[in-house]
């Protein structure tokens, strides 16, 4: 893990805005655990803000608000939130997260494609 920083403007002030670029493997999960619901595999949900708020708490070290608050995370001007969204979700996007997860349910694509010749070996 490392600490991952940027500048954005801030109440007409330069401040700096610090975050984790990697957590862990439990902690990654706890989060999709709490932002999809597979009740219904067929037809999943993914509730994004969720996702992104309990992401937010979790990774942001420095800010210009408290941080791992949620009424200050949730208090912060649109504008203010969505530069730092934007930054921090260069190294959190959820499309590599629900790939993992369908490819557990699925398999890798090689496995189930029927087009794809098979080798049986005898031992």
């Amino acid at each position: 893990m490392a600490l991952k920083s940027f500048k954005m403007d801030w109440e007409g002030k330069s401040e700096t805005i610090e975050y984790e670029d990697d957590i862990t493997y439990g902690e990654m999960e706890a989060i999709l655990t709490h932002a999809i619901d597979l009740s219904d595999v067929a037809k999943p949900k993914v509730n994004i803000p969720q996702y992104r708020n309990h992401l937010l708490l979790k990774v942001l070290r420095t800010a210009p608000f408290t941080v791992g608050d949620a009424v200050a995370l949730r208090n912060i001007k649109q504008k203010q939130a969505s530069i730092i969204m934007k930054e921090v979700m260069k190294d959190y996007p959820l499309a590599t997260y629900l790939g993992d997860w369908v490819e557990t349910f699925t398999g890798l694509p090689i496995e189930n494609d029927p087009n794809i010749p098979s080798t049986t070996f005898v031992q």
